[in-house]
């Protein structure tokens, strides 16, 4: 006070000796191994962070593979996912709306990873109960005496069990006050809590450890690490990028180990199969060529070779344009002020000095001329960003605004990171080379929060889903329809970019690739001529909007030319997009879904649908919304359960009511004799819960009446390593599909088994595609940033300028606001804790009262106490 400044130093040391408290609280720096080192200073720190990505994301997965400290936390999470499924399947455990078995938390970025991470969980197992929670709702809940009530969301401390379940905190810098605060909170509640951290020694880990014996367990390991590190850049882009790729390898362990289990996988109502599980591993294993395209850089670090760097610099290249709509008003204003100077000193304005030059001295021209100059003032900011456009080449009809640029993904993760990236980039900016930043869903808010903007200067970037899976086919034709909306009003230039995904083809994209090789082949045989008709190759739709660029996976264009044989013409013309072609030895790489327009696409999978479910139940055209088909169908249901009651009766010999495994092959080959025996074992297996060795009607029908893509799905797939160490092992498959369509029984059409790929895609659309359009989106908004911050320094000889990587909170942790303080928290936390103690004491004596009046008086007591049964003495 008083300008003068108390400085208080407390040495590591002292703090050991003198405070055994306070040590509790430290986290050690030097000689940690747990601790990564700082990063070298660079001139760039958002730069350095995006071309880590494939590297580190590349480390996560090799990591995964081998038996470290990730692997244990993965060991011990599995441990108590297991008990918790054996308390639901031994009744244990209610299931009740309310329940929460898995609980993720968060704040911010980490929030809406996490909202993403149990999305995709949830759609996987639809009866386990898993929910997203910002730590700030906890906190609010249950941190202090009067609860604060989450207005909005349906949370509550009555609405909510928390009884005992499986906690997940993301926390990527592991000291962010509101999930720190939650690791303390939530111990009151549950002993089985995780984190997710860029290193292991974090405060958050601190917490966690203190949950058992002195953090000396290791196989109790708690902690998920990235690590990634300590990053001193503020936009974040590696963290969010490692978060992600390590809650994808969690989220396959956690399938994993719900599939092992046939009660596991009846109590979750699990969907998803350990073929799905392969192709998704091998889709993430590929995804790292596709990030190191992105950024230039490959998994060692290394730079690419320019031949292989043509995506990142025309990412790049659309970041220089969007930096020159931000910086017209800053160049425009330089501009004027040098013309203002120049012509008040020399005092000879523009059209003054032309007409002295061409000897016009009289006073009639002096007041003309003067009032073109004043004009020509008046109106000097607006020339020149003219003179600017003309220059640049860039469109002259543009408004001469502010620059708003709006972000629109159908993955809500991703606008939302992409958004506080972009945001923070241009936090510490000047205001005349300012930006606002907002988000949006194409597929669901976007047109209705945002359109009214578009001719106020904004600039759109969308990510557009892959389109050629029959699974986003819909989903790529509502973006494309909510982009040319906002582009209907008004649009001024467009872009598309197509990022290279480097995976197999689909089988839906195989099917129609040889659909369109067979009607060639027929058109040749008719005529002796290639003839493909325009609507079956539309030119690929593309986004447009005031300036936009419209983000999807593709790979390179290739055109015909008239030199080449029919069959070449024919595959050149059908790879305009190639971003399916198939690898290790594909057969071709022709991909027919690359000319069509979303709107193409949904068109010719219907018509491929339709035509395979004409053929499977043999009714022609018959229309599915007949009532006449409806009643039909329903009868046949009913005399299908007959028949396989006639069938089980017949095999079932003795009456017991129960097939053993010889009975259950004889009477499944009576309903399908092209199913193999390892494939009737297999369904045996699934089909006995109990494992009793028998199967009960109700649980032979529920298989009998399984699809046969339902069924191939079940088949066994061994997800154990060489060593034995269990694995979620990429497929090796030429095309995803391949294994299904050659042991699928005769009959089964080939597109209904594609779309037993459809929660498969879906998961690459939320956990691959997506982190692929967020990276690109980085490049591109670091380009933009960069220009702009580079700008002023130079036009100032050094004197002004500002980091990109800094905002004006200056802290890189808790930078969310918690509505509880810490010490609330703690006293919390001992009253709940001590309330939790006390309810499973009650809860104890209470069990222990009836067993011991049960077994003194004979007398059997309802939950109210009251006596349903009772013999005199």
């Amino acid at each position: 006070m008083g300008g003068a400044v108390n400085v208080i130093t407390l040495h590591q040391e002292n703090a050991m000796n003198k405070s055994s408290s306070l040590i509790k609280r430290l986290v050690t720096l030097e000689n940690n191994e747990f601790i990564k080192p700082l990063l070298d200073d660079c001139d760039d720190p958002v730069l350095g962070d995006i071309q880590d990505i494939p590297k580190i994301c590349h480390n996560i997965q090799e990591d995964w593979k081998d038996v470290g400290l990730n692997r244990m936390s993965s060991w011990h999470l599995m441990q108590c996912i297991k008990r918790r499924l054996r308390g639901k399947v031994d009744g244990s455990i209610e299931n009740h709306a309310g329940q929460i078995d898995i609980l993720v938390t968060g704040c911010e970025v980490s929030l809406w990873l996490a909202e993403q991470f149990v999305s995709d969980l949830q759609k996987c197992f639809p009866k386990l109960y898993v929910k997203a929670v910002s730590s700030n709702k906890l906190l609010g809940l249950y941190g202090q005496e009067l609860s604060m009530p989450t207005i909005g969301f349906p949370y509550s401390q009555k609405g909510m069990d928390l009884k005992d379940p499986i906690v997940l905190i993301i926390s990527h810098s592991g000291g962010t006050f509101a999930p720190l605060a939650c690791s303390n909170l939530l111990q009151s509640f549950s002993s089985s809590i995780f984190a997710v951290c860029s290193e292991w020694d974090t405060q958050v880990g601190k917490q966690l450890r203190s949950i058992y014996s002195g953090g000396l367990d290791l196989l109790t390991s708690r902690i998920f690490s990235t690590e990634v590190g300590v990053r001193p850049a503020e936009p974040c882009s590696i963290s969010v990028v490692a978060t992600h790729q390590l809650l994808t390898n969690i989220f396959e362990h956690i399938c994993m180990t719900i599939l092992s289990d046939p009660n596991f996988r009846y109590v979750t109502g699990s969907i998803i199969n350990e073929r799905d599980l392969q192709t998704l591993e091998r889709l993430n294993v590929d995804n790292i060529k596709a990030l190191e395209r992105i950024v230039g850089v490959d998994r060692k670090g290394t730079v690419l070779h320019d031949n292989l760097l043509h995506k990142e610099a025309e990412l790049r290249a659309a970041g220089d344009v969007w930096s020159e709509h931000i910086l017209e008003n800053a160049k425009a204003y330089i501009m004027t002020f040098i013309y203002i100077v120049v012509t008040v000193t020399i005092g000879y304005p523009l059209i003054s000095g032309i007409a002295d030059a061409a000897g016009l001295r009289d006073e009639r021209y002096y007041y003309i001329t003067r009032f073109f100059d004043s004009l020509i003032y008046f109106w000097l900011p607006q020339i020149n960003v003219m003179i600017l456009r003309i220059i640049q080449g860039r469109n002259k009809r543009h408004r001469m605004v502010g620059r708003t640029v709006v972000i629109g993904d159908p993955c809500p993760w991703v606008a939302q990171s992409a958004e506080a990236f972009l945001s923070k980039i241009f936090a510490c900016s000047y205001s005349i080379a300012g930006l606002n930043v907002l988000s949006g869903n194409p597929a669901d808010h976007l047109v209705h929060r945002h359109t009214h903007r578009v001719v106020r200067g904004s600039l759109l970037v969308c990510g557009r889903p892959d389109g050629r899976l029959t699974a986003l086919t819909t989903l790529e034709a509502s973006t494309c329809l909510a982009v040319n909306q906002a582009s209907s009003i008004q649009s001024i230039g467009a872009k598309a970019i197509f990022l290279e995904s480097f995976r197999p083809q689909f089988l839906c994209e195989k099917l129609l690739v040889e659909s369109e090789v067979k009607s060639a082949d027929m058109s040749l045989t008719a005529t002796g001529n290639l003839k493909v008709g325009p609507s079956a190759f539309n030119e690929t739709s593309t986004g447009k909007s005031s300036s936009g660029f419209s983000f999807r996976q593709k790979s390179s264009i290739a055109t015909s030319g008239d030199a080449l044989s029919t069959s070449q013409r024919l595959k050149m013309l059908i790879t305009r997009r190639g971003s399916a072609q198939t690898t290790s030895g594909s057969d071709d790489g022709l991909d027919s879904t690359s000319h069509r327009s979303s709107a193409a696409l949904i068109g010719a999978y219907a018509n491929m649908e339709k035509e395979a479910k004409s053929r499977a139940s043999r009714v022609g055209d018959h229309n599915k919304f007949d009532i006449d088909g409806i009643i039909e169908e329903m009868i046949k249901e009913r005399k299908g359960v007959d028949k396989y009651r006639k069938i089980f009766e017949e095999i079932d010999a003795d009456g017991s009511g129960e097939l053993d495994f010889d009975e259950f092959v004889e009477a499944y080959k009576k309903i399908n004799p092209d199913v193999s025996l390892p494939q009737l074992e297999q369904m045996f297996k699934e089909a006995d819960l109990d494992g009793g060795g028998t199967l009960d009607f109700d649980e032979f029908v529920e298989m009998a009446k399984l699809p046969q893509v339902e069924v191939l799905g079940k088949l066994s797939v061994k997800n154990r390593d060489d060593r034995g160490l269990a694995q979620v092992m990429p497929s090796e498959e030429r095309y995803f599909g391949e294994e299904l369509r050659k042991t699928a029984p005769k009959g089964t059409g080939a597109f209904l088994m594609s779309q037993s790929q459809h929660l498969v895609m879906e998961l690459y659309e939320s956990r691959i595609a997506s982190m692929q359009r967020f990276v690109a989106m980085t490049v591109m908004f670091h380009q933009m940033g960069s220009r702009v911050q580079n700008f002023f320094p130079n036009i100032s000889f050094g004197y002004l300028g500002y980091r990109m990587d800094r905002t004006h909170s200056i802290m890189r942790i808790a930078t969310t606001a918690s509505p509880v303080s810490g010490a609330d928290v703690r006293d919390r936390m001992v009253e709940l804790l001590l309330r939790h103690k006390i309810q499973k004491a009650v809860t104890l004596f209470s069990r222990k009262y009836v067993e011991w009046r049960n077994a003194k008086y004979g007398v059997k007591l309802s939950r109210g106490n009251t006596p349903l049964s009772e013999k005199s003495e």
